[in-house]
């Protein structure tokens, strides 16, 4: 029993350190963490602060309030340490009841006196309202928020009152700007729980919730009012919101560009291989398949690539036909899936052009990609590549 109170004591003492308590909040909501990942997020930047770090970190690992995963160097909170947590929430709670404060919950879960300056400080640095109207409103807001019977409040809750005093003065272009973009619980919950009976997963879930955010940040921010208003009105549509103020639908690219330069992407992408122009034709396949990967990025809708048959003309001199059909078949059903769980998911549009100077080698290549084509729709439920051929053929100009 002794030993057992002497182990209590330890552990209290260890998070009556607000930074080892931050450390562990932290990880409770973000592990697994890097030594490095966890001692910036906890606020030691500078080199001088490592030793106060690991001095802090030691401590809790000594007490399996947190561990770290050998294998992978990584810290995680252990369940010693939530349970730790989740009652020093508690208490924190029950002294907020007590103390007949205002107290706020914050984005961070941490508990924090009600502070007027910080309502004040939001409202002259993010709606840019003048300093003389922002102590009204926060006035206003402190009065309201003190006739609550509330053992604490929430940041959402405080800016929902400040936003409704802003509509009761008229005051709607600063309403406008701190406006709190996202999906109600109702709705992310509806998404939630339709993972399991469907074909979207959990990126599908995370892709809707994004998009609801950027779409409504396009409509508030982005866009004229008069645009935005037209488009809700139904007098002009967008399509697209989620995704049409980031980057846009259809990305137009000659791959012929490959044929001169290659990948070289200097400091971008630093995963993804670095590879010359093309020497042959698995070259010229293997670097269209790696610029699809990288092109989806950039891209919502549909990416379009141009000159593709004069690309491949230049390489299948050595080539049979057959070799040359099973080299795109096998490009066609790879190409998809370096677009899957991408910003919208892409399709794929293949451009073969009649009007190239090795009209032999293009009418090959437009034949091998036919076939190789209705191979890939034959395999394929829902296909995302397209296919457009010039209604006039290069076979005819021989």
């Amino acid at each position: 029993m002794q030993s057992g109170t002497r182990r209590v004591r330890t552990i209290y003492s260890v998070i009556a350190s607000s930074n080892r308590l931050e450390v562990l909040r932290i990880l409770n909501t973000k592990s697994p963490l890097s030594y490095s990942e966890l001692k910036t997020l906890a606020g030691f930047k500078s080199k001088k602060e490592s030793g106060k770090f690991a001095y802090h970190l030691r401590k809790l690992v000594r007490q399996a309030l947190i561990s770290l995963n050998r294998a992978e160097r990584k810290y995680v909170v252990t369940n010693l340490g939530r349970l730790v947590l989740n009652l020093t929430s508690q208490i924190e709670e029950q002294s907020v009841v007590e103390s007949g404060k205002l107290y706020v919950r914050t984005s961070r879960m941490a508990m924090e006196e009600f502070n007027s300056n910080k309502i004040l400080q939001s409202l002259v640095r993010e709606a840019g309202m003048p300093v003389e109207i922002a102590q009204k409103i926060t006035s206003e807001t402190e009065a309201r928020l003190q006739k609550f019977q509330t053992s604490y409040l929430t940041s959402p809750l405080i800016r929902e009152i400040v936003n409704s005093l802003l509509i009761e003065h008229g005051y709607d272009e600063y309403r406008h700007k701190l406006t709190r973009l996202g999906l109600p619980i109702h709705d992310v919950t509806e998404l939630i729980n339709k993972i399991g009976g469907g074909t979207d997963g959990v990126e599908s879930v995370i892709s809707q919730t994004a998009k609801a955010v950027f779409s409504e940040y396009l409509l508030l921010r982005q866009l004229p009012r008069d645009v935005a208003d037209a488009h809700l009105s139904g007098n002009i549509h967008i399509s697209n919101t989620g995704n049409w103020g980031l980057i846009p639908d259809t990305v137009f690219l000659d791959i012929l560009c490959l044929e001169e330069l290659g990948l070289q992407m200097k400091n971008k992408f630093i995963s993804t291989p670095r590879i010359p122009k093309p020497q042959n034709f698995e070259d010229a396949v293997s670097s269209l398949i790696i610029l699809t990967s990288l092109v989806t990025r950039e891209a919502s809708k549909e990416i379009v690539f141009e000159n593709f048959n004069e690309y491949f003309g230049r390489h299948i001199s050595s080539i049979s036909d057959e070799e040359l059909k099973k080299s795109l078949t096998n490009a066609l059903l790879l190409m998809p899936s370096y677009t899957e769980n991408r910003i919208g998911s892409p399709s794929i549009t293949i451009h073969l052009n009649s009007n190239v100077s090795n009209s032999k080698n293009a009418y090959r290549i437009t034949q091998a990609t036919l076939e190789a084509y209705c191979f890939y729709l034959e395999r394929t439920p829902i296909p995302r590549i397209n296919l457009v051929v010039d209604t006039k053929s290069s076979h005819d100009n021989e």
